[in-house]
């Protein structure tokens, strides 16, 4: 599993798109994308209610494309209404429902941790509709518990994902293209496992220095005037 996506990973340098976008396109991709992912790393809970309704934005226009093929594939209704109508339904509901985002991120990471470590049990067969729903199930119910934890965490990992993909399109891939495959999943991964134990704890210890919800706010100290 881990060896398919260092797989993916390398073979997403986009060098065809040169003669497109200008010779450095690849490497301005991999600047957006440490910069993308950096923003997620340092500031994923601090603006959480931003990227919960962006992430909510992307995932309920996928979700009404798939909508659109599922249900009125020659429909006539045009497919940018259940692109805008879903997509402006899933900010909706990541913003104001962070009790149902946490049941779903943690059902989410449960799923993915559980197709990279076991991957037997995920795989296309009998009982993979069963893992992952029990998967679902008992992640759901600690991300109910801890949603606060699961949405750093979701955030760190995208926020990794994305810089890990910008320096390895700008650096690793250069410098250990010659490496054997394993090798270079061991160069990748020291890249992506710091940034995500980073983004973890820098997220959680600055959230520690947030006044809670619903805490009185100190009045402000009057100006004193001079006799």
């Amino acid at each position: 599993m881990l060896e398919r996506v260092s797989t993916l990973l390398e073979r997403l340098n986009l060098s065809q798109h040169r003669a497109i976008a200008g010779e450095h396109f690849p490497e301005i991709l991999a600047l957006l994308s440490i910069v993308f992912g950096g923003a997620f790393l340092l500031y994923g809970w601090k603006h959480h209610e931003y990227f919960l309704g962006m992430t909510g934005f992307l995932v309920g226009g996928w979700a009404g494309m798939i909508a659109k093929a599922h249900f009125a594939p020659a429909g006539g209704v045009p497919p940018f209404l259940y692109l805008g109508a879903c997509a402006v339904g899933g900010a909706y509901v990541a913003v104001h429902f962070r009790q149902l985002m946490g049941i779903l991120l943690g059902g989410f990471t449960v799923a993915v941790l559980g197709s990279v470590f076991l991957p037997n049990l995920f795989s296309p067969g009998n009982y993979s509709s069963l893992t992952v729903a029990m998967a679902f199930l008992i992640g759901g119910g600690l991300g109910a518990i801890f949603p606060k934890f699961f949405f750093i965490f979701n955030s760190s990992l995208i926020g990794s994902v994305f810089v890990t993909y910008g320096v390895s399109a700008a650096l690793v891939s250069r410098v250990a293209g010659d490496l054997p495959p394993r090798a270079r999943l061991v160069v990748h991964l020291l890249v992506f496992l710091p940034l995500l134990i980073f983004g973890v704890l820098y997220q959680l210890t600055a959230s520690r220095e947030e006044a809670p919800a619903g805490a009185p706010v100190p009045a402000p100290v009057p100006a004193r005037h001079p006799a």
